[in-house]
Formats: structure tokens, sequence, C-alpha cells
């Protein structure tokens, strides 16, 4: 059982604000029988404990003479790990609370906490009015037109006061943690477009992405400690914007852009960005990584970050750098069996799948025939099969025994670098094998670190034109 939805229990001392420091938080929850409550804040997608309190005659009291940072809390029972949320704000951080244990939100009495009453009443008033239309919908079902008609006329109404209700609370609270996150979560209103089905409905699009962050101050980093700014902005990269590099940079600058006027709201997002796209799975994605560093990160724009770790930052974006999806591949240079020397670039194939690999790697071992099987159909296809050994000096006699014994090797072009002159480790950001690269006729990178389960979904779609980066991942970890 667990009461995640907008519930929360706050107390309050009956002090006039502003008068005292810190906070003082009094909560009475009749029927609660464990002897320890916890308090923590969300910061981001995550929650944090902020205090632990035990029970003092009959009462849990959360005190502590420095202000918290405002934001949504939540207090956690011990004995369930259930939760509800508290609103606590500059002037609000004084005021007791009393509830049964087990109907927090219907039975809350609080004291010096007007947002907390007002978020409750809210609340209970958005549950009876989901109450209410999930009702009126089941009677759509064997409605005859006029009766639907008179149901959506309804619904319609329920709508209306649902709104009437957060304006009024927007109003009142003007300003306050409470009105701020009303009006965050409200959605913006598209207007009625006329022409072509299909362009209406982009226009529609267009507007609805434009108008996205109308109700929400990026800015304020009350909200911050909410889920509600981090889903925001996650809608609008993950949701609303195209699933390619450039498209997701922009995107993410417009947003850090806005953030700008407040350094806590901006430092979390653009260190969250940064992180997140370093650990992506999605193919191409690393592009944005290499983004952020450059715009930000090199220039100075993330101040906080010390000398030692900046360079390990650049110096990974340096490494990813040259095999970004549509940069033209480094032009190595290898060996055959026989010692004859091989330029990349003076391969003539439409299309070449670079293929890093070790006799000793089991996830190779299942790639290869794979990709062997991928070869043989589509033999007409121009595509050639270039791999690479990844072993140096007297182990690459088992690259030319694995070679030797596993059939169907021969329609490849084996090669090998003893003693690493071409560097193709560093030029190719080879970490782990297997690694699969896509370069096209001028050996330019169409997609990178594909799973040879792949191929036969992803080669059809790269040599039609179409842009495979940031649709797939890369779901077979190497070795």
């Amino acid at each position: 059982m667990r009461l995640f939805v907008f519930t929360l229990l706050l107390c309050c001392v009956n002090v006039a604000f502003g008068q005292e420091e810190g906070y003082h938080i009094e909560i009475q929850l009749d029927g609660y029988e464990n002897d320890t409550l916890f308090l923590a804040y969300y910061h981001g997608d995550k929650q944090y404990m902020q205090d632990t309190t035990y029970r003092k005659g009959g009462r849990f009291i959360f005190s502590g003479e420095d202000p918290l940072d405002p934001g949504m809390y939540i207090v956690v029972r011990n004995s369930e790990r259930t939760f509800f949320q508290l609103l606590i704000d500059y002037d609000e951080m004084h005021f007791s609370l009393q509830a049964d244990n087990d109907e927090v939100a219907k039975t809350v009495r609080l004291r010096g906490a007007p947002q907390n009453e007002a978020f409750y009443e809210y609340m209970g008033f958005l549950q009876d009015q989901r109450k209410m239309g999930d009702e009126v919908r089941e009677q759509l079902e064997g409605a005859d037109e006029k009766e639907k008609d008179e149901i959506e006329a309804k619904l319609k109404k329920m709508d209306k006061a649902v709104k009437s209700y957060q304006l009024e609370l927007m109003e009142t609270f003007d300003g306050d943690l409470l009105g701020a996150i009303i009006r965050a979560n409200m959605e913006p209103e598209v207007p009625d477009f006329e022409g072509p089905e299909e362009e209406v409905r982009q226009k529609r699009f267009k507007y609805y992405k434009t108008h996205f962050f109308d109700n929400v101050d990026l800015t304020d980093k009350r909200l911050l400690r909410s889920p509600i700014l981090y889903n925001k902005v996650n809608q609008y990269i993950d949701q609303l914007t195209s699933k390619n590099p450039d498209s997701i940079a922009r995107s993410i600058d417009y947003v850090l852009e806005q953030m700008e006027g407040n350094k806590t709201v901006y430092r979390f997002f653009l260190a969250n960005f940064l992180n997140n796209y370093a650990r992506s799975k999605i193919i191409g994605m690393d592009a944005v990584y290499v983004h952020l560093t450059d715009k930000y990160y090199s220039t100075g724009k993330a101040w906080w970050i010390g000398e030692e770790q900046l360079e390990k930052i650049v110096e990974n974006a340096d490494k990813i750098r040259p095999t970004l999806i549509g940069k033209i591949a480094p032009n190595i240079t290898l060996e055959k069996r026989n010692g004859e020397r091989v330029q990349l670039h003076h391969l003539d194939y439409e299309y070449t799948l670079l293929y890093f690999w070790r006799p000793d790697c089991g996830h190779c071992k299942r790639y290869t025939p794979l990709i062997v099987k991928f070869l043989e159909e589509n033999k007409d296809k121009g595509i050639g099969v270039v791999t690479v050994c990844t072993k140096f000096t007297d182990d690459v006699p088992g690259c030319w025994d694995y070679l030797d014994n596993t059939e169907g090797t021969d329609l490849f072009l084996n090669l090998v670098d003893p003693f690493h002159r071409s560097r193709f480790t560093q030029h190719f950001n080879v970490k782990t094998t297997p690694l699969i690269y896509v370069l096209d006729r001028d050996k330019k990178i169409l997609s990178k670190r594909l799973s040879a389960q792949q191929l036969p979904e992803v080669m059809p779609m790269l040599m039609g034109g179409e842009d495979s980066a940031g649709q797939f991942s890369d779901t077979d970890s190497g070795e």
C-alpha cells in the first residue's frame, strides 16, 4: 500500500510568519504505532533524507536551526515505507498537523499552514472530480447520440470547474509554492487551426511545443525540489523533440538558456544532461555529450567543475569526436595476413562494416556467425565486411587461428595491426569488443555500436538513406 498521490502531513507551531528562524513541524498521526518518522525531499528525479524524528508525548517534531530549502517534501512512515507529501515554502516552515494514519488526506487538520490546507482541499476536489468523471464516462457505453452530447457537456462543465478552481488558487497563492506548482501543471491551451488534417496536426504540435513552458518558471528552484520541473523538462526533451542529436542539443540549449537566471537550477540540469548522455545507450547520442562539453564545459560555463574533472570530461569528448555519426572515419592503415598494407579509405565498397573483435571475446564469437549470415544474405548490396583483430604482437597468430576455424570468415577482409602503428584504438575509441561501425562509400560514419542482431533491421534503413542515429540502442555489452 502506498500513498504516492499528492498527500501530505505537515505540522506547524502557531507562530507568526517570519518571527522564528529554522523550521519546526509537529505531526500527530493517530493510529501510527511505530516510533520513527523520516522527512525527505525531492531533488530532480530522486529523493534524499533530510531529517529523522522519534515520538515524544504522542507527537513527532521535525526541527532545525537553519531553514529548509523550499519545495515538496515527503514524510516517510518507518513501518510501512509509505509516505505523504508536504509543501515547505519560505513563509511556511512552522506549523502543525494532525491526521489519522490510515486516512491522511481525508482527515488532515493543519495549523499555520495555509498553503498545505489549500493543497489538501484541492487534491480532495480533484479526487472527487475524477470519481465523478469516471462515473459519467461509463454512461457513454450504450448511449445514443443525444445522450452522448449531454454527457460530453457534463464533462466539459467539470473540466471548466477544475480550471476555475486552479485559476482561483493561482491568484490566491501567486508567488507562493502552491501557486507555482498548480501553474506548472497546467497545459498550454492550443487554439483551433484550419486546413488539411496533417497540416493542422503539425500546427497544433508546433504551438504546443513552443508554448510548453509558458506556465513553468524554469528559474524557480523550489520546483527543482519537486517531481514537477524534472518531469516537465524530460517531457520536453524526450517526447517533444525529434530523436536526433542536433534537435536534442537545440532543445537542451533552449532549456538551459531559460534557466540561466538561477544558478542552482542551471547547474543541476547541465550536470544532469551531461551525465545522462555520457551514459546513453542510444546510438549517436554521444554527439550530445560532445556538444555539451564544447559549449558549456570547455568555455567555463560549468564554473563548479574542478580542473581535474574538467580535463577528464574534455578528454572523453575528444576521444568521441572523430567517430561521431556523420563524420568521415579516420583513414587507418592495417595489414593483411601476408603483410600487405591496406588503407581504409582506399577500399571500394558501397558500404563498409568495420568490425573490431578479439578471438577470446565471448560476444565476438556470437557476433561473427551472425555477420557471416548477414553478408551471405546481402551479397549483391555492395557491402564489405572489414574485420580488425585487436590483438598485438605475439597474440596476433591467435586471430588467424580463430578465422581459419570459423566458417564463412573468408568472405571478410580480415586485417590486423600487430604493433598498433595505426593507433586504431584511439581513432575509433575502441574500449571494448565487439564494436561495429557502418560507413558509406565516402567512408562517412552512418551508424556505430550496432549489435550483429540489429544489422538486418538497420542496414536497409541506412542504405535507403534513412538516418537511424538515435533510434537504436547498443544493448549487447562488450568485453
